[in-house]
């Protein structure tokens, strides 16, 4: 039975990666190690950007992974494209479709319900099915909740 903690954070569309960019940003306050998943190389560019320029209070040291991940590393952030898992990550957070398989692997794991797409959001709920018929630890995050972070721990 997993061990894992997937939070569903309540969003709108237009607002779901600037509040990724905060949940990276508590973790990394934490000094937890964060992998985020996204699916394409140009939302790995936009995430990239984002994390440089969403906040002026702080700064998240990040990169881009390259195409042979799999390795520790030194940037407390990686962004990755798909599920290429990195060792040393105890976070993830999830931009795109990342399957229940992948997120076993991490303690912790972020994902975005975007209540203002239906498509999206009756996924977000066959996610969450699943996930509790698989045992995982589940915990639902309002919209005004989830501007916070993650919960303090």
């Amino acid at each position: 039975m997993p061990d894992n903690l997937i939070y569903f954070v309540e969003t709108q569309a237009e607002k779901q990666r600037v509040l990724l960019c905060r949940w990276i940003e508590r973790f990394h306050e934490r000094g937890r190690k964060v992998q985020v998943v996204v699916d394409s190389s140009q939302a790995a560019q936009y995430i990239d950007h984002l994390l440089w320029t969403f906040s002026e209070e702080s700064f998240i040291p990040h990169r881009i992974a390259g195409a042979g991940g799999g390795e520790a590393d030194s940037d407390p952030v990686v962004i990755t494209v798909g599920e290429s898992r990195l060792e040393g990550f105890d976070v993830l957070v999830c931009d795109g479709s990342v399957q229940l398989e992948f997120m076993s692997r991490f303690p912790e794991v972020v994902h975005f319900v975007l209540t203002d797409d239906s498509e999206k959001k009756q996924e977000s709920r066959l996610m969450w099915q699943s996930a509790r018929e698989e045992g995982f630890h589940l915990r639902h995050v309002s919209k005004a909740e989830g501007l916070r972070g993650p919960p303090a721990q």
